[in-house]
């Protein structure tokens, strides 16, 4: 470490925690173990006491080579607590070299009672939750529990280094780290807020963090994608190795080649979501130039969409989105279909969901994805081909009426609407549906839907809805009478849905 970068961090460390020290024209004076910057003043060198002129609090920081930071009071002589300092930064160094990893741990343990010692009592011992390794003696233990057990003492010393560097009284902190081998997102937070006590995670803390990581890359399990700590000032830590079971948060998703070096470097199976995010818009992606080009291509080599009554006839399957929506939509529930001007979009809590775009001309195009689907695993990690969606399909059959999945290579199906008939690719997608679609195959399974937002006294009324929307007569009062029993009932929010879709009388 050069002057600059201490002087750099101690910078970040008085912003960070509030400090009154000045930090213009810090400078730094090499010791033993480390750095020592503070605000030079004029001061009589030849003055033994001249250093308890330093201002700011009389406070000195000593910066290890790790990056640790210790503020120190300028009462105590620069060789006592630079002495002290260095056997600190001794004990903290043993994690890398493997040397006296009990004294280690004892300095450890030591450190994060300082850190708390302004709060609620702290623990003097670290408690992982649920770790099944914690207690058991290493004798016998095969060379991936060994590894599994030092990359849990390393999130140990990770979450040691983490809460130095809380404020004073902090009772937890939250800690999430999103890696790969050439790219690094850290976040860490003391207290609940999500909007207060954000501390930036120093250069020397995530180096350890990427130690660790490396060292997960050893198990089976392979290198986590996030590292999420949560630690309490009375010792217990919960953590958990992310792999990608669900989507990363957005402000955690890396740009796609940052995971394609990652997985050079350590070659896996990727989760569904994953893996279309990195194939991106290239997968099944079908602007119009595409479409009109595979339209030709299709006429040539006289290839034809399959004809298909795997879903309902388009008026019936409209009409059924529509009145749902009203129900859920009316009942105040964020679940459920919703209706656009032109087109309904569906989601279901796992992720799944599909899109309806209706066209001029008696066209539309219904399209979506099932979470996890088996076609895409096969394609992404067992090398099959990608599902054949498209096949036959039209030019306007393109990326503007195609269900946003597409963009990231999720797409599992996509039908198309004209000439009174629903038309598909050559692949049978029929799986891929029922998570993806709210409960639109018959009457009575819609009704049903209803009732679950109305409550089930009002099945008549959305027996009448479904018939009287189908024949586009329905009226506010017929979507009112579905709510009598709920007076708090969003119901002009409800009537709103099926005047959007175009059935509700004038």
């Amino acid at each position: 470490m050069e002057a600059a970068e201490a002087i750099s961090l101690v910078t970040e460390f008085i912003l960070w925690r509030n400090l009154d020290y000045p930090i213009e024209g810090l400078k730094a004076e090499r010791f033993a173990a480390g750095w020592r910057v503070y605000a030079p003043v004029d001061v009589d060198e030849l003055d033994p006491m001249g250093f308890l002129d330093t201002p700011g609090g009389h406070s000195v920081f000593l910066v290890g080579q790790s990056g640790r930071i210790e503020e120190v009071s300028s009462l105590l002589p620069p060789e006592q607590a630079q002495a002290e300092f260095s056997a600190q930064d001794l004990a903290a160094q043993n994690i890398d070299g493997g040397s006296d990893d009990s004294a280690f741990m004892d300095e450890l343990e030591r450190q994060f009672v300082q850190a708390a010692s302004e709060g609620p009592a702290a623990t003097s011992r670290f408690t992982i939750v649920d770790n099944p390794l914690g207690d058991v003696d290493v004798v016998g233990l095969s060379d991936d529990a060994l590894t599994a057990r030092e990359a849990t003492r390393q999130i140990e010393s990770i979450a040691r280094e983490l809460a130095q560097l809380g404020p004073a009284g902090w009772e937890e902190f939250s800690a999430e780290f999103a890696f790969t081998v050439s790219s690094q997102i850290a976040r860490l937070r003391f207290g609940p807020d999500d909007h207060e006590g954000i501390v930036p995670v120093p250069q020397s803390i995530v180096e350890l963090v990427r130690q660790q990581r490396e060292l997960t890359a050893q198990t089976p399990a392979g290198p986590w994608w996030r590292l999420l700590l949560t630690v309490t000032n009375r010792g217990d830590i919960t953590m958990d190795y992310d792999y990608g079971d669900d989507p990363f948060p957005d402000d955690q998703l890396v740009a796609r080649e940052h995971y394609r070096n990652d997985l050079e470097a350590h070659p896996r199976s990727l989760p569904v979501w994953l893996a279309g995010y990195l194939a991106g818009p290239a997968a099944q992606g079908r602007n119009p130039r595409q479409a009109a080009a595979a339209v030709a291509a299709d006429t040539a080599a006289d290839r034809i969409a399959t004809a298909t009554a795997e879903v309902p006839a388009l008026h019936d399957l409209w009409t059924r989105l529509a009145v749902l929506s009203a129900a859920y939509v009316g009942g105040g529930s964020e679940r459920g279909p919703r209706i656009h001007p032109g087109y309904a979009r569906y989601d279901d809590e796992d992720r799944s969901g599909s899109t309806l775009f209706m066209l001029p001309g008696d066209r539309a195009v219904l399209s979506g994805g099932k979470w996890n689907s088996e076609l895409l695993d096969a394609a992404y990690n067992r090398g099959e081909a990608l599902p054949d969606l498209y096949t036959g399909a039209p030019a306007w059959v393109n990326d503007s009426v195609l269900d946003a999945r597409n963009r990231n290579g999720l797409l599992t199906f996509c039908f198309w609407w004209e000439n009174g008939q629903w038309y598909r690719g050559t692949t049978d997608t029929s799986r891929e549906l029922d998570v993806a679609l709210p409960a639109i195959w018959t009457p009575a399974s819609t009704v049903r839907a209803m009732t679950s937002q109305t409550g089930p006294a009002a099945q008549d009324h959305c027996e009448a809805l479904l018939a009287t929307a189908t024949n586009q007569t329905a009226t506010a009062g017929d979507v009112a009478a579905l709510f009598a029993a709920k007076p708090d009932a969003e119901v002009d929010a409800a009537a709103n849905q099926l005047s959007l879709a175009g059935l509700l009388a004038s």
